[in-house]
This record gives C-alpha cells, sequence and structure tokens, in this order.
C-alpha cells in the first residue's frame, strides 16, 4: 500500500515535467491525452513496479536461503569397522558460520564456535561420545543456532524448521564457564 501512495505522488509531482498542472490554473485536459493513455501509461507503471518488487523479494529470499543453509543431525560412521556417533554438519553457503551451536535435549551434545571454531562451508564431521549404542535409531534430534553472514541469529529445530531468533543466547553449555 505504502509503495502504491509514493507511486501516485511520485506521478503527481512528475506532471509539470510533461507540461502538466493538475493543481492552480485550469487544467488542459487537451495536453494530458486521453482515458486510453493514462490507463495504459498507469498499466504499464504497475508492471514496471510490479516486476521490480519481485525481482527484489526474489533476491531477499535467495540471500536468504543461502545465508540459512545450514544444518546439522547425528550419524553412525565407522572407522576400522568400529562404529561411532559423529555429528555431521553441511554448510552449503558460500561463507564459513563463525558463531554457532549444537545440542540435543537432553544435553549429551553441546558442541559450539567456542569449542571448534567456524563451520567451512562444506560437510564437517565432530566425533561425539554419546552413551547411546551407535546406532542410527538411536540417534539423538539436535538444535543449532547460528548467526549467518548478514549478522541475523536463527534457530534450527530438531525437525529442521528454521525460524530467526530475537535476543540474546549463550553460546557456551549451562552450567560450564567460557
Amino acid at each position: 500500500m505504502r509503495w502504491g501512495l509514493l507511486a501516485v505522488l511520485v506521478l503527481v509531482l512528475m506532471m509539470p515535467l510533461w507540461g502538466l498542472q493538475p493543481y492552480g490554473k485550469q487544467f488542459d485536459y487537451k495536453a494530458a491525452g486521453t482515458w486510453g493513455d493514462w490507463v495504459s501509461g498507469l498499466g504499464q507503471f504497475a508492471a514496471v513496479a510490479t516486476a521490480i518488487g519481485v525481482v527484489f523479494r526474489s533476491e531477499h529470499r535467495d540471500r536468504e536461503r543461502q545465508q540459512t543453509s545450514v544444518a546439522a543431525w547425528m550419524n553412525v560412521l565407522s572407522d576400522v569397522n568400529e562404529p561411532y556417533w559423529a555429528v555431521q554438519i553441511e554448510n552449503s553457503a558460500s561463507l564459513p558460520v563463525f558463531r554457532w551451536r549444537i545440542d540435543s535435549p537432553d544435553g549429551a551434545v553441546h558442541l559450539c564456535h567456542e569449542e571448534l571454531g567456524p563451520i567451512t562451508p562444506g560437510r564437517t564431521d565432530y566425533e561425539v561420545a554419546v552413551p547411546a549404542q551407535a546406532d542410527q535409531s538411536h540417534a539423538l534430534p539436535l538444535k543449532m543456532t547460528f548467526v549467518d553472514s548478514g549478522g541475523q541469529l536463527w534457530s534450527r529445530s530438531e525437525m529442521g524448521g528454521i525460524s530467526k531468533v530475537r535476543g540474546p543466547i549463550t553460546w557456551h553449555q549451562t552450567g560450564t564457564s567460557s
């Protein structure tokens, strides 16, 4: 709505540049053109404004998708036929994630940038000590919180959904010093 009002204001203010003065003296309808000219001009203006809006929205959505393309999950890996738990982190963004933390609901898993540094683009595996048997059916759900390259704080839930986070968070596990 506000963009529409801005467009009307711009059109009215630009009318004197076209030799039209809608206020003050008598309005010259012949110089203004026909109704068809006006409808056609407004239609073209609306089409251009809509196209610009779609491009900006699409770029914003693409930038946000790129900035939030980070996920983490538990997986069973094996070293010399000995299975072990690992947290796998996939960073599909083109930049590293410098501030992040990953936690399981029961507190058995806690990883963060203060201990391990940034998450570089690509896949990173971290071995974790979890008391459960190294079997994928016992994998713990993980919650991930991170700051994207634009400075926005995000949280990826145990189910994979992502949402913006308002307010400060602590990066270290509760009850530990850091």
